[in-house]
């Protein structure tokens, strides 16, 4: 593996908030392989278009609350992964479809082409880079020998550079930080957005803030998102061991009631209050202070000196299990449905 690279999936967020996103995008033909998004009735972007029928050897690979998966080649040439939208509404595939092209320029985010329709289907699909990354659970797992203390410093600098150039420079929330694939990376919103959006995502990786239907989505949310992807790196460990748990319903109700992962001293990404978490240039500073060949950083880090545990912590609201409607829980799900 030669470095990270993420994929944005925008579908969510940016259409929750009608009073900041009302009907100004569309998407029309121009040509026979090609479309454009109007912003205001002005071309904003020119996309490709994927003739279906040249796909072949289609095949499931992954599945969500919000979409389908598929390995495909392109005339029997190119492999691609095609993304099918799951119960989205047309505005909102649209609203991915112009986040992801905009996103599309960095080389730590994966390769958005363009987009096709699926037999059946009236929505467009996205085409996207075919990356077989795997989980980094499964990643760390395979390469414990090889995956270097070097190494771990080296994901952590790609990963933190990809936010902040969503952060900064591009104006994006990533409000989906997680590790179910490497190149899973999604639901992202402007942050002009001052409208509330539900808290969806892997459990793990939830700013817990977002837990409080009152609370809204911030940069400090991907701050917390990216504190856990960092315990994962230097761990090589699933939080909460989440990858082989079934109960994850159980883990909602102890993070909501307080219940915390033994913190790792120093790690002020994880801290409750967003105000006390660092911003992502503050990150960067510290990730590069560090010395890629401290082996004394890593270590404290092993396995075997991190507590994997669940530890009681302050709550303001005691729920109980009838609280929640655990049916609608998935390891990618709307929490809202939950908390609600």
């Amino acid at each position: 593996m030669k470095g990270i690279k993420l994929d944005m999936k925008t579908e969510r967020k940016l259409a929750l908030d009608e009073k900041f996103y009302p009907e100004v995008l569309r998407l029309e033909e121009c040509g026979t392989d090609r479309l454009r998004i109007l912003v205001d009735g002005e071309t904003s972007q020119t996309i490709h278009y994927y003739d279906p029928q040249g796909f072949n050897n289609i095949t499931e690979i992954a599945s969500g609350g919000t979409s389908l998966v598929y390995a495909a080649y392109w005339k029997n040439t190119s492999k691609f992964v095609i993304k099918k939208f799951v119960k989205s509404l047309t505005k909102e595939v649209i609203n991915e479809i112009y986040l992801t092209e905009m996103v599309n320029s960095h080389p730590n985010i994966i390769q958005f082409y363009g987009v096709t329709n699926l037999k059946g289907e009236i929505n467009y699909s996205l085409v996207l880079d075919y990356a077989d990354g795997g989980t980094l659970e499964k990643y760390l797992r395979d390469s414990a020998i090889t995956f270097n203390w070097e190494s771990q410093l080296k994901f952590a600098k790609e990963i933190a550079n990809a936010i902040s150039w969503l952060h900064a420079d591009k104006g994006i929330i990533h409000g989906d930080l997680h590790t179910i694939k490497l190149a899973d990376f999604g639901r992202s919103c402007l942050q002009e957005s001052d409208g509330y959006i539900k808290a969806y995502g892997v459990i793990p990786y939830v700013d817990p803030i977002l837990f409080n239907n009152e609370s809204h989505l911030t940069k400090k949310s991907d701050i917390y998102s990216l504190g856990v992807l960092f315990w994962e790196l230097m761990s090589r460990s699933s939080p909460f061991n989440f990858e082989k748990r079934n109960d994850h319903g159980s883990i909602i109700l102890g993070i909501y009631n307080g219940m915390r992962e033994d913190r790792i001293q120093g790690t002020k990404c994880w801290r409750h209050e967003p105000d006390e978490r660092p911003n992502i240039h503050q990150v960067i500073s510290e990730l590069k202070s560090i010395n890629s060949g401290n082996n004394s950083v890593s270590n404290k880090f092993a396995p075997s000196n991190v507590a994997l545990q669940l530890k009681k912590g302050k709550t303001t609201e005691k729920l109980e299990n009838e609280d929640f409607d655990l049916s609608n829980c998935d390891r990618d799900c709307d929490l809202s449905k939950i908390l609600d």
